[in-house]
């Protein structure tokens, strides 16, 4: 049998409605495999920066140093990671729901531990 052989059939429910799948345009399929990648480049980036920070602010800790320009830049590219990361997960949901699921999700990305379902 061919793919172009396939039936679909319609579901009818029993109160006489027709169930069908909507089609997906190659347009949706594009722009899901887009905001998949832009979400797993925010995430790297995110711990990426996240990480040389923490890593020169224990430097700059034990050394009793002034942290400078440097610091300053990194603090900046967490700042602008986390920012980068927060528009692809929220996407435009601002509830204060979604925003303590980014953040959890964000603390467990950062520390490195295992995301897991809350049951």
């Amino acid at each position: 049998m061919d793919m172009l052989d396939e039936q679909n059939v319609p579901k009818i429910a029993s109160d006489g409605t027709v169930e069908t799948k909507r089609l997906v345009t190659d347009a949706e399929t594009i722009a899901q495999m887009e905001a998949e990648q832009e979400m797993e480049r925010a995430i790297a980036d995110l711990v990426t920066s996240a990480r040389e920070f923490f890593e020169m602010r224990s430097e700059c800790a034990s050394d009793y140093e002034r942290p400078g320009i440097v610091w300053w830049r990194r603090l900046e590219a967490l700042a602008l990671a986390d920012r980068r990361a927060m528009e692809a997960f929220c996407d435009r949901d601002r509830s204060p729901r979604s925003l303590r699921a980014y953040h959890k999700f964000k603390l467990k990305m950062i520390s490195g531990r295992r995301y897991r379902a809350d049951a």
